[in-house]
């Protein structure tokens, strides 16, 4: 066993028993480099990465390549969930030495922690024009006893690169016409056939069809709301979805959503969550409101701690394949179902006898449950029957398969971005079960990795760890004001905005936009500034949408311009490639909305909003902060916009605000839509 033994993520645990002398980051292995004068050798990856686990069979395993790394350099290795400071830093060196990235995420270092060689994925041996991980090992070695100052200078180089990178600031006015050139953009790169943008692989990128719904709300873009809706359902129905299980697998290998990269990640889970939730507001169709069921139900499922936190993910492989757990052959199938029941869920799931990932079939939708029902001549109830009957059989099948790994790490972030959607979809679907989910997760937090008043990032086997980035900060922030506002508890945003503040303290420069994390990992490498929104929101964009909220629900509009500030410093390259700016472009066109709240206060005796009621505040309408509360008693001094405000002879009433000013409270729920139609119209096209 390597120094990873002690160590209590799962990726390095996998490590533990390499032939290689793996050191977990930190000073130990940084004085053993220097005090040995020898180059490091660090490999970045996580515990359900698909080719992190072929590279250390291959590699890591290897007892001769094993000894030439440990014959001539110091090797650690870095769980990029825990510390997405080194990974993000050095993937962005990688991105400027190779033009591209990906993981596992391997560098050559100075002892001092500058790198000067990158490279992803490597075989063992050279494999055509693709050198072999030994080779490049030797060749290094090679010329770092022999040149060593050659490869000093390149990391010298090369973090002065970094750090340049860092502190280009390009300040853009956000204005609407950034938002049209995005959506001209986004037209461009379309695809109208299986909808989502650019070529394989693909991501889901969910931010993208939230924003997409955003603009077509505001601005009343039909072609918006029809590339968002396209591709939520091109994805629901993909094989990119569990369609058994539920959930969402990490990307597309191809252009159709068919074939997954298996795995599945929390923060993928949080994010398409919310995509569905948005689209079904603005639909008002069973389709997306079912798909974001599916997708949470999968969470409180499989990803669930029993304490209420959150784990990261579940693994690509099993029985040592990429996505062994989930494919079928027909043989299979036939051997489990009736004759009927085989017949629907081949016709359903587009089941093949030569499958569609190496002879295996990946379940995907094309038909209509109603035209299979038609084509066997059978009633579509009993149709239902036998697809839920079959898909049950199959699913307690799947479920004597070895499962993959499931890493259950509880970040402190991606929990943030669960909390958002399980309160809102709790609170749009009168679900319980999602909101307690969501209120089980903040305490699970607050308990667990917030202890003495100080936020931390990870929690994994009794252990807490790790001082939280400018993510964790961002995520949780983002979920507590939307756990607020479904609750109206103030104490949620009380801990919204103390968190702020700290944040602030923590990771604000002096321009006004956010670094990444609290200090430097290596000294003259910079601290990370994080302004792309890839398939995580960068922490920047998110902490500019929670600006915009604390401010006008609190009135606070120093909030909001430091918003419009941090946003002129994310928003410059925006209209020109938005799939890289999604979560920007959403705080952008919150900032430019009209300021509007709505309050809505009802009977002590009600624990919620009657049909009629619900029905109006279901509408899509995402630049209004709604709040419904039984006791604006309690929010008095705390927020304007309950000063004076109580039920009128105990019904429920709701007061509009918009600016600086309420209007005349109603109690009807037909008077308060005449109000939202003039006010804050809606521009939905599909309802």
């Amino acid at each position: 066993m390597n120094d990873l033994k002690s160590e209590k993520s799962p990726y390095l645990l996998q490590h533990a028993s390499n032939p290689v002398n793996w050191f977990p980051w930190g000073d130990k292995a940084l004085a053993a480099a220097r005090q040995a004068n020898k180059p490091i050798f660090i490999s970045i990856g996580y515990s359900t990465c698909h080719w992190c686990h072929v590279m250390a069979h291959e590699s890591f395993e290897n007892q001769h390549i094993a000894g030439l790394l440990n014959k001539d350099f110091i090797a650690i290795k870095v769980d990029r969930e825990e510390r997405p400071d080194i990974d993000t830093t050095y993937m962005q060196a990688c991105q400027l030495m190779t033009g591209q990235g990906g993981w596992p995420l391997n560098l050559f270092l100075c002892p001092d922690g500058k790198p000067f060689y990158a490279f992803t994925y490597l075989p063992p041996q050279r494999s055509g024009q693709s050198p072999g991980f030994s080779e490049v090992i030797e060749k290094v070695a090679k010329i770092w006893h022999t040149q060593p100052d050659n490869l000093i200078e390149a990391g010298r180089r090369l973090s002065k690169a970094l750090q340049e990178q860092e502190n280009e600031v390009i300040k853009t006015q956000p204005e609407e016409t950034i938002i049209i050139a995005a959506l001209t953009t986004y037209q461009e790169s379309f695809d109208s056939e299986y909808g989502g943008f650019g070529q394989a692989p693909k991501f889901p990128q969910p931010h993208n069809a939230s924003f997409l719904l955003r603009s077509a709300a505001r601005k009343g873009s039909k072609l918006a709301a029809d590339m968002a809706l396209h591709t939520l359902k091109s994805i629901a129905n993909g094989g990119i979805t569990d369609q058994l299980g539920g959930g969402l697998h990490r990307y597309s290998v191809d252009h159709n959503w068919l074939v997954p990269h298996f795995e599945k990640m929390l923060y993928d889970q949080a994010l398409i969550g919310a995509a569905y939730l948005d689209a079904w507001h603005y639909t008002g169709e069973e389709f997306f409101r079912n798909a974001c069921n599916a997708v949470l139900g999968y969470c409180l499922k499989e990803l669930q701690h029993q304490e209420g936190g959150f784990f990261c993910g579940e693994d690509a492989d099993s029985e040592g394949a990429e996505g062994t757990f989930y494919l079928w052959t027909i043989e299979q199938l036939a051997s489990l179902l009736t004759a009927e029941e085989l017949q629907v869920i081949t016709a359903y799931y587009q089941v093949s006898p030569h499958g569609q990932f190496e002879g295996k079939n990946i379940f995907h939708r094309k038909t209509e449950l109603q035209d299979i029902a038609s084509d066997l001549q059978i009633s579509l109830n009993q149709t239902t029957t036998y697809l839920n009957q079959a898909a049950k059989k199959l699913l307690d099948q799947r479920n004597k398969r070895p499962r993959p790994h499931l890493d259950d790490k509880i970040l402190t972030g991606w929990n943030g971005l669960m909390i958002s959607i399980l309160a809102r979809a709790g609170a749009a679907y009168g679900n319980e079960h999602f909101l307690k989910a969501a209120l089980r997760a903040v305490e699970f937090v607050c308990k667990r990795l917030f202890p003495d008043g100080k936020l931390l990032r990870r929690y994994r086997d009794a252990d807490s760890s790790i001082s939280a980035f400018h993510e964790d900060y961002a995520f949780f922030i983002f979920g507590l004001i939307d756990l607020f506002l479904v609750t109206a508890q103030h104490k949620y945003l009380d801990l919204a905005i103390a968190l702020q503040e700290r944040c602030n303290q923590l990771f604000r420069s002096t321009d006004g936009g956010y670094y990444d994390s609290e200090r430097e990992f290596i000294s003259g490498i910079g601290r990370g500034r994080s302004k792309q929104d890839g398939a995580i929101p960068a922490a920047a964009s998110v902490t500019a949408h929670n600006l915009i909220r604390m401010g006008r629900l609190t009135d606070n509009s120093g909030m909001e311009k430091d918003a419009e500030i941090l946003l002129q410093q994310q928003l410059s390259h925006a209209g020109r490639y938005p799939t890289a700016f999604a979560f920007s472009l959403q705080a952008l066109d919150l900032l430019l909305a009209e300021k509007m709240t709505l309050l809505i206060v009802i009977d002590e005796k009600e624990k919620r909003l009657s049909q009629p009621w619900q029905t109006v505040v279901n509408q899509f309408r995402p630049h209004l902060l709604t709040l419904v509360t039984a006791h604006p008693d309690e929010l008095k001094g705390k927020l304007t916009l309950a000063e004076h405000k109580q039920a009128i002879n105990n019904q429920t009433t709701a007061w509009l605000c918009t600016g600086s000013f309420c209007l005349d409270p109603v109690t009807e729920p037909a008077e308060l839509e005449k109000l939202l139609c003039h006010y804050a119209p809606l521009n939905t096209f599909s309802r």
